[in-house]
C-alpha cells in the first residue's frame, strides 16, 4: 500500500497531499497495477495541482518499460497522463505535471496506474523491478455546497 508522507490544509479549503509510492508495492501477475493515493477526496473537491517527482529511477531484469498514469477508477489517466519511469533514461528528479487542471475529483480515490512492457510487474508477492520509487502531490480545495 503506496505511504501517504502528509495531507495538510496549506490555507482555506485548499489541501495538499503526497503519497510515495516504492517499487516493492508493485508485484501484480500483469502488466498494469493501480496503486490507490490515500483515501477518498471530500464531497466538493477539485483539483488545481499535481505532479509526480522520480525520486529514484525504476530499475528491473525483465521488465523493458514502466509507465505511470495518474487518475481515478472511472479515468486513469484523467489528471496526469502516461509518463516513462523505466526506459530512455528517465533522472531521479524529474516530474510529470498535471494535464487536467481543474479536473473534477470529488468523492473519488485518486490512483497511480503503472504499466509495464516486456514482462509482468511481479508474481503476485514479489516485485519483478529491483528498485525505484516516486511521489505523487496532489493539491485540490473542496469548494462548499449551496
Amino acid at each position: 500500500m503506496a505511504t501517504v508522507v502528509f495531507e495538510k490544509n496549506i490555507g482555506g479549503n485548499v489541501k495538499a497531499r503526497r503519497v510515495e509510492v516504492k517499487y516493492t508495492e508493485l508485484i501484480t501477475a500483469g502488466a498494469s497495477q493501480n496503486i490507490n493515493l490515500g483515501s477518498v477526496l471530500p464531497s466538493g473537491a477539485a483539483l488545481l495541482s499535481a505532479r509526480y517527482i522520480l525520486k529514484t529511477v525504476f530499475t528491473s531484469g525483465s521488465i523493458t518499460g514502466l509507465t505511470c498514469e495518474v487518475g481515478t477508477s472511472s479515468d486513469t489517466d484523467g489528471i496526469i497522463t502516461a509518463g516513462q519511469l523505466l526506459s530512455g533514461s528517465p533522472t531521479a528528479g524529474s516530474e510529470r505535471a498535471v494535464t487536467g487542471v481543474g479536473v473534477g475529483i470529488s468523492a473519488a480515490t485518486p490512483l497511480a496506474r503503472f504499466t509495464a512492457s516486456g514482462a509482468n510487474l511481479g508474481d503476485g508477492s514479489a516485485s519483478a523491478l529491483t528498485a525505484g520509487n516516486i511521489y505523487v502531490d496532489l493539491v485540490y480545495v473542496v469548494l462548499p455546497t449551496y
